[in-house]
């Protein structure tokens, strides 16, 4: 079964979170840098302290990139120095809600946005983790994925992500997915070498070519061999 996984590159995995949540590319690095443009208007924080040049977008960012295309965010964990506790209704619940998209994962402790997100298979819906680190979605149950979000050893932050569905977008294809495999570039041709290289090397890498070296050295002066019948050091 194939389903919709972008891969992470530079520091954009807030992007790639959302991406892989709405199973979209619709929305880019502009939506969010635009997000922190907002930020900066709404209470005079910087821009730079929710983006960097190549990405690294901070929680309020990446959640009000959401906002501003008008879906609900709701934090799914409210917590304290004591405890922390579930906040939305169960997730198996949540699921069977049409407009639910998913939870948006932020992972403060590795700096890290995932997501998790329904899919249907078959007749049933189950939950799919969705790392862009990783190599593609995964199942996971609610009862772990509660787990990992209540845990303070993990301390995942989910935000519940409600709205339409969103148009489908095809992720771009760049010259890093390229270059790693994620993509299949038609226009670009294998290299092969000539058979005359291919010669060369095999003369070069067999055994017989290196003892034929040896000698040569050993029977010319002038490459610092002995010549035969003389001693050495007269």
């Amino acid at each position: 079964m194939n389903m919709f996984f972008v891969k992470q590159q530079s520091n954009q995995c807030g992007l790639h979170a959302i991406q892989n949540l709405f199973k979209s590319a619709a929305v880019t690095r502009d939506d969010l840098h635009e997000a922190c443009q907002t930020i900066h208007k709404t209470t005079g924080d910087a821009v730079r302290n929710h983006e960097s040049f190549g990405g690294d977008w901070s929680v309020e960012a990446v959640t009000q990139a959401m906002h501003n295309r008008g879906y609900t965010v709701e934090r799914g964990v409210k917590s304290n120095r004591l405890e922390r506790a579930w906040a939305l209704d169960d997730m198996d619940s949540m699921v069977q809600d049409p407009l639910f998209r998913g939870f948006l994962i932020h992972q403060p402790i590795n700096h890290h946005f995932t997501c998790i997100r329904p899919e249907k298979v078959g007749d049933d819906t189950h939950l799919y983790y969705v790392d862009s680190q990783a190599t593609g979605p995964i199942r996971i149950s609610a009862r772990l994925a509660m787990r990992r979000c209540l845990a303070s050893a993990y301390a995942w932050e989910p935000f519940a992500i409600k709205g339409p569905e969103m148009d489908y977008v095809e992720p771009v294809e760049t010259p890093v997915s390229v270059y790693e495999g994620l993509v299949e570039d038609k226009a670009c041709k294998r290299f092969k070498p000539s058979a005359e290289f291919l010669r060369e090397w095999e003369n070069l890498a067999s055994p017989k070519s290196g003892r034929e070296e040896t000698t040569l050295v050993q029977s010319n002066p002038a490459l610092g061999g002995v010549v035969h019948g003389d001693k050495p050091g007269m």
